[in-house]
């Protein structure tokens, strides 16, 4: 009888023991969970942006409805088609959108986003997409003030805080005066305003704002200019993405090849002139 109860027992711990491996693998494989599997079921690709880099991304009326449009969108709508999904976007402030992406709160960051040293300490990112100069915008008559490098530490500088124009004027210039704001819009306020003597951004994103804005010019400086702007899209570390980055980087080098990138480019910047 002992021997029976024996036995019985260790029935009962052996299946509690099986028991709990399977529901540890299943929590495993939860964890785990295939990112681009996980966007097909969900049927949508949701995308961190902050909607105030004309020509990348940027709001627009159309049709009557307020819609985020630009250069990212009509890379972000290919890269959805691809998968077979629709794009839901979330607007998030610039120096937000990585702790956003690695709270699960998106899917990916695409927001003119460059793949810099730091930023790959946290997440991973897709191949380039685009790469630009950088440029320096001054007020109407101030074109010719800023020469050398000099010129610039003796002025107050705005950038877009999170962006690599701010670690070039802060951490390479050394300006501790420098203005960081989260919109290049308010910047270009601050600028008209006279609270600021210069921006310094993205070459594209100046040459559309110069159209856009009464007062402003573009600096004849060649200031910023070697400092190159690759942008990529971001995505979250680890291996349950590796399928989503080749995908990524599969339609990026198909819209390369075919020089797509380049027309996106140039109907990005007629939508954003005629914004």
């Amino acid at each position: 009888m002992k021997v029976l109860k024996k036995l019985l027992s260790y029935g009962v711990v052996l299946g509690l023991a099986v028991s709990l491996v399977g529901c540890s693998g299943k929590s495993t494989d939860n964890q785990e969970a295939n990112k681009l599997e996980e966007i097909k079921k969900n049927s949508k690709i949701v995308i961190g942006t902050s909607a105030d880099f004309p020509p990348f991304e940027f709001h627009k009326m159309v049709d009557g409805e307020d819609k985020i449009v630009g250069f990212d969108d009509l890379l972000a709508q290919e890269i959805a088609k691809e998968i077979g999904v629709e794009v839901e976007y979330k607007e998030i402030d610039f120096d937000g959108l990585i702790g956003a992406l690695n709270a699960d709160k998106v899917d990916v960051v695409l927001a003119g986003m460059s793949p810099t040293e730091e930023r790959e300490k946290s997440v991973d990112f897709s191949d380039l997409y685009y790469i630009s100069k950088n440029a320096v915008i001054v007020r109407d008559g101030d074109e010719d003030k800023i020469k050398t490098e000099d010129d610039l530490k003796k002025l107050k500088v705005g950038v877009q805080k999170g962006s690599i124009q701010e670690n070039y004027v802060i951490n390479t210039l050394g300006l501790d005066n420098a203005k960081s704001l989260t919109a290049t819009p308010d910047l270009i306020l601050e600028l008209k305003n006279k609270n600021i003597d210069a921006i310094v951004s993205n070459e594209s994103v100046c040459m559309i704002n110069v159209k856009q804005y009464d007062g402003i010019k573009m600096s004849k400086s060649s200031i910023g200019e070697d400092l190159e702007e690759g942008m990529a899209v971001a995505i979250k570390k680890g291996e349950n993405n590796k399928e989503l980055i080749d995908l990524i980087n599969k339609k990026i080098k198909e819209l390369k090849d075919s020089e797509k990138m380049k027309e996106f480019l140039e109907e990005a910047t007629t939508q954003a002139a005629s914004k």
